[in-house]
C-alpha cells in the first residue's frame, strides 16, 4: 500500500490522462442523451447523427491515448519493476500488483471523472444552447445510461492496459528494463549525405504538395488522386522533415558557432539534434492530427458563419411557391390572420451569357455560362440603366471558378438574337428562388432591354408558365410564429427563408460543435503526449542538470536554454500543422460558405493559445527540475 501511495505521487500524469478521458466521454454522452436540446431542433436526426459520430471518434481518441499514457507509465516506472524481479518477484506476482495498483488508480479516476463530467455537461450544453440560438432554461439532470455506458468502455479500455502490462513484462527482459530510460544520444552519428538529401527531399515534397493545394483548380479532370498525392506528399515530406531536415538545419546553426557553444545550446540546439530523429514519427503524427483538427474546425466554422450569406444566396424572398394557387392560397391565410404581406410575381428569361467580363477557371476554360435574366421593374434593392447589367447569386463555390470584370462588355445571346450590356455590379443576393434558377446565375436588366430579350425569345408553349417565379414578402418582420402558422399541417408546399436559415443554423451549430469538440478533444491528447514526453526527457536529463549545476551554472542560465528547447519542441510541429492548414483551408473553402480568414484565424488563434498552456507547464516543470538537481 505505501507503494501503490508512492505512485500515485510520483505518477500524477497518468492519473491526469485517465480523469480527463472520462470527463470528455462522459459530459458527451450525457449531452447526447439529454432531449430538451432535441425537442428544440428542426431537424431531430441532426443532432442524434452529430453526436454519434463525435462519439465514435471519442472513443478512438481516448483508447489511444490512455494506452500511450500507460506506456509512458510504465517506462517511468522500469526500474523499480526491474528491482522487484531482482529481489525474486516473479512476473505472475508483479503483474497481480500492477493489475491491483491500476484498479484503484483507474477505478477512482472513474469516479472522480464522471463526477467532473456531469458539472461540465451543462456549461458545454449551455454554450451549445448558444450556438444554436435557442433560448431555453436547462436543469442538472444525470443519465444511468450515460454512466453505464462510460463504465462499460473504460472496463474495456482496462482489460486492454492489463494486456499492454502482461505484454511489455512477457517481452522486456530484466536488463532491458535496467537500461529502458537511458539516453540513446550516444548512438547519434551526426548529419551524413542522406540525412541531407532526405531532410531537402521532404521540403521539396511539402512546397510541392502546397503548390498543388494552390492550384488544384486547374488539375478539376484528376481530382480524386490529386488529393491522394497531397496528402502523401504532405505527410511523408513532414515525416522526413522531423527525420533530417530539422536536424540538418540546426547542425548548420551549430557548426556556425565554430565549437563555442555555451550551456544554452546544449541544452536547447544539441538536445533537439538528438531527440528529433527518434522522435519523428510522433511528431509527424501530432502535427497531421493538429493540421486535421484545425482544418475540420475550419471549415466548420466557415459553414456556420456563412449560414445567413447561403439562405440568401438560395431564397430571394420570406416564402417561395412552386405554383400560382399555393402563392394565392396563404395569402389569403395570411389576410385571414391579419398579416400584413406582398405578392411577388416575377416573369425571368433564360440567356446564354459570353464576352471579356467572363473568365471560367476550369481545364476546358471558356466564357459561356447561363443566365437568367429579370427586368428591375421587379427587383426594388437595383438601378439599371438601359446599357447596364448586374449579375446576382454568385455563391462561393461559383466564384471559385468564374472571375467577373467589372465595366467590362457582356453578351447576352440566343440562336436568333444578342444584345451586348455592360457588367457594372456582382454579388451573392438571389433574387430568385434556386429551385427556379436550377443553379444559374441570375441577371438583372432594365424593363426596355427586358422587353427586346422577350420579344426575341422562343418559348417553349408547354414550359412557359414555368417562367414565372411566385412568392410572398412579409411586410414588417417574418417570425417563427408566422412559419408555424403557415405550416400548421406540417406538409408546407413552399420554401421558407426563416425556416430555412433555422435548420442550416441548427446543423451548422450541432456539427461545429460535435467537430469543435472533438478536436478540441485531438489538442488536449496531442499537447498532453509532448508534455509527457518533456517530463519524461526531464527525468532522464535530471543528472545532467545535477552535473551543470556542479560546474556553477545558475538555475537561469539553465532555464533559458530550456526554454528554447520547449519552444522549438512544441513550436516546430505547431507551425507545420498551421502551414498545412492554411494550405488545406485555402483549397476548400469556399465549398463550406463565403468566408476563409475570419472563421480559420479564429481556430488557429484559439489552438495556438490552448497549445501554449501545455508548452508553459513543460516549462514549469523543467524548472522545476533544475531547482531541485541540488
Amino acid at each position: 500500500m505505501k507503494n501503490f501511495f508512492k505512485s500515485v505521487k510520483n505518477y500524477a500524469l497518468y492519473i491526469f490522462a485517465l480523469i480527463f478521458s472520462v470527463v470528455l466521454y462522459f459530459s458527451f454522452v450525457l449531452m447526447s442523451q439529454d432531449d430538451t436540446i432535441a425537442a428544440e431542433l428542426q431537424s431531430e436526426s441532426v443532432m442524434s447523427t452529430g453526436f454519434t459520430v463525435g462519439s465514435v471518434l471519442l472513443v478512438v481518441i481516448i483508447v489511444l491515448f490512455v494506452m500511450f499514457a500507460n506506456s509512458i507509465f510504465l517506462k517511468r516506472r522500469n526500474k523499480e519493476l526491474a528491482l522487484f524481479q531482482l529481489i525474486g518477484l516473479r512476473r505472475k506476482k508483479l503483474l497481480r500488483i500492477l493489475v491491483l495498483e491500476n484498479a484503484v488508480i483507474y477505478f477512482g479516476s472513474l469516479v472522480s471523472g464522471i463526477t467532473l463530467g456531469f458539472l461540465i455537461s451543462r456549461m458545454l450544453l449551455l454554450l451549445l444552447l448558444r450556438m444554436l440560438q435557442i433560448e431555453l432554461s436547462i436543469g442538472m439532470s444525470f443519465s444511468v445510461t450515460a454512466v453505464t455506458q462510460t463504465a462499460i468502455l473504460f472496463v474495456c479500455i482496462f482489460v486492454l492496459l492489463m494486456i499492454q502490462n502482461f505484454i511489455f513484462l512477457k517481452r522486456t527482459r530484466l536488463v532491458d528494463m535496467l537500461k529502458l530510460n537511458q539516453s540513446i544520444e550516444s548512438d547519434y552519428r551526426g548529419i551524413g549525405f542522406w540525412t541531407i538529401v532526405s531532410g531537402f527531399l521532404g521540403l521539396v515534397m511539402i512546397l510541392s504538395g502546397y503548390w498543388l493545394s494552390m492550384n488544384i483548380m486547374d488539375f478539376g479532370t484528376v481530382l480524386v488522386p490529386l488529393l491522394l498525392g497531397i496528402l502523401f506528399l504532405t505527410i511523408v515530406g513532414t515525416y522526413l522533415l522531423f527525420k533530417a531536415s530539422v536536424a540538418f538545419v540546426l547542425n548548420v546553426i551549430r557548426q556556425s558557432k565554430n565549437g563555442r557553444l555555451n550551456v544554452k545550446d546544449v541544452l536547447s540546439l544539441t538536445s533537439i539534434m538528438f531527440k528529433m530523429k527518434s522522435n519523428a514519427f510522433l511528431l509527424t503524427l501530432i502535427s497531421i492530427i493538429s493540421a486535421l483538427s484545425m482544418g475540420l474546425m475550419s471549415f466548420s466554422y466557415i459553414s456556420y458563419y456563412s449560414v445567413e450569406q447561403s439562405v440568401n444566396a438560395s431564397i430571394s424572398n420570406d416564402y417561395v411557391f412552386y405554383e400560382e394557387e399555393e402563392m394565392l392560397f396563404y395569402s389569403e391565410l395570411l389576410d385571414e390572420s391579419g398579416i400584413n404581406h406582398e405578392v411577388r410575381t416575377v416573369p425571368f428569361l433564360n440567356y446564354e451569357a459570353t464576352g471579356e467580363g467572363i473568365t471560367i477557371n476550369t481545364p476546358r476554360g471558356g466564357s459561356e455560362i447561363d443566365l437568367v435574366i429579370v427586368s428591375a421593374d421587379h427587383i426594388e434593392s437595383a438601378t439599371v440603366k438601359e446599357n447596364e447589367i448586374i449579375i446576382k447569386g454568385l455563391i462561393s463555390t461559383l466564384d471559385a471558378f468564374m472571375n467577373f470584370e467589372i465595366n467590362s462588355p457582356i453578351t447576352l445571346f440566343n440562336s436568333d438574337y444578342e444584345q451586348t450590356l455592360e457588367l457594372i455590379e456582382v454579388d451573392g443576393e438571389a433574387i430568385l428562388p434556386s429551385h427556379v434558377a436550377r443553379g444559374a446565375l441570375q441577371a438583372v436588366v432594365s424593363n426596355e432591354v427586358y422587353q427586346k430579350l422577350e420579344e426575341q425569345y422562343t418559348y417553349d408553349e408547354e414550359l412557359r408558365d414555368n417562367l414565372v417565379s411566385y412568392a410572398i414578402d412579409i411586410s414588417e418582420e417574418d417570425s417563427q410564429e408566422i412559419f408555424e402558422l403557415m405550416n400548421q399541417d406540417g406538409h408546407h408546399s413552399f420554401e421558407s427563408r426563416i425556416n430555412q436559415y433555422t435548420v442550416q443554423m441548427q446543423g451548422a451549430g450541432v456539427m461545429m460543435f460535435v467537430i469543435g469538440f472533438v478536436g478540441i478533444a485531438f489538442l488536449m491528447t496531442t499537447g498532453c503526449i509532448l508534455y509527457f514526453k518533456q517530463v519524461g526527457e526531464g527525468e532522464d536529463e535530471k543528472e545532467s542538470y545535477k552535473i551543470l549545476r556542479k560546474l556553477g551554472f545558475t538555475v537561469n542560465e539553465l532555464v533559458k536554454g530550456l526554454t528554447i528547447k520547449v519552444v522549438l519542441t512544441f513550436g516546430i510541429p505547431l507551425l507545420m500543422g498551421l502551414l498545412h492548414t492554411y494550405f488545406a483551408v485555402n483549397a476548400g473553402w469556399f465549398i463550406f460558405g463565403s468566408e476563409m480568414w475570419l472563421p480559420m484565424l479564429t481556430v488557429m488563434i484559439g489552438y495556438v493559445f490552448l497549445y501554449l498552456i501545455f508548452a508553459f507547464f513543460s516549462l514549469l516543470y523543467y524548472k522545476k527540475i533544475v531547482r531541485e538537481s541540488i
